[in-house]
C-alpha cells in the first residue's frame, strides 16, 4: 500500500480506511445492515399494515412469529452454504434472492401473501452468519473481535 498510515498495527483496526481487508469489513457491515433492514423492515409498520389490510391481532402476531420461524434453521443451511461456496457468493445470493420476498411483502394484497413472504424472509435474517465467517477469513485473531464487533454493531 502507498498509504503512510498502516492498515493495522498492534492489533488495532484502522476503521477510517477503505482499503484491503478494511474494505471487506465495511462492505460486510453494509451487507449485514441491508439484510437486517430487510428482515426486520415490517416491525415499525406492522400496526399500519394491520390496519390497512384489516388484519386481526392474531394475524399480526403470526406475521411476527413467521419472520423468526425460518431464521433459526436457515442459519444452519446458510452456514453450510457458506462453507461450500464462500461468504461473498452466499452474501450476494442472499441479497439478490432476498429481494424477491421483500418486494412480494411490500406489494402484498392479502394475508396469505404477507405470511408466505415473511416466512421466506427468515432466510435473509440468516445473513449474520455469513459475515461472521467473512470477518474470520480476513482478520487475524488479534483484530477479529474488533472486526466482528464493528460488523455486528
Amino acid at each position: 500500500m502507498s498509504s503512510s498510515i498502516p492498515e493495522s498495527s498492534g492489533g488495532k483496526l484502522n476503521v477510517l480506511s477503505f482499503a484491503g481487508k478494511n474494505k471487506i469489513l465495511h462492505l460486510g457491515w453494509m451487507a449485514f445492515f441491508l439484510t437486517f433492514f430487510v428482515w426486520f423492515n415490517h416491525a415499525p409498520f406492522l400496526s399500519a399494515i394491520g390496519e390497512s389490510m384489516n388484519l386481526t391481532k392474531d394475524q399480526v402476531k403470526t406475521l411476527l412469529i413467521l419472520n423468526v420461524a425460518l431464521t433459526i434453521p436457515a442459519r444452519v443451511i446458510i452456514g453450510m452454504l457458506t462453507d461450500r461456496f464462500g461468504p461473498r457468493i452466499v452474501y450476494t445470493a442472499i441479497l439478490a434472492i432476498g429481494a424477491i420476498p421483500c418486494f412480494t411483502f411490500a406489494f402484498a394484497q392479502d394475508y396469505n401473501t404477507l405470511a408466505l413472504s415473511r416466512f421466506l424472509l427468515g432466510f435473509v435474517g440468516a445473513g449474520f452468519v455469513v459475515g461472521i465467517r467473512l470477518m474470520s477469513d480476513w482478520f487475524p485473531a488479534s483484530e477479529l473481535g474488533a472486526a466482528e464487533g464493528i460488523y455486528g454493531g
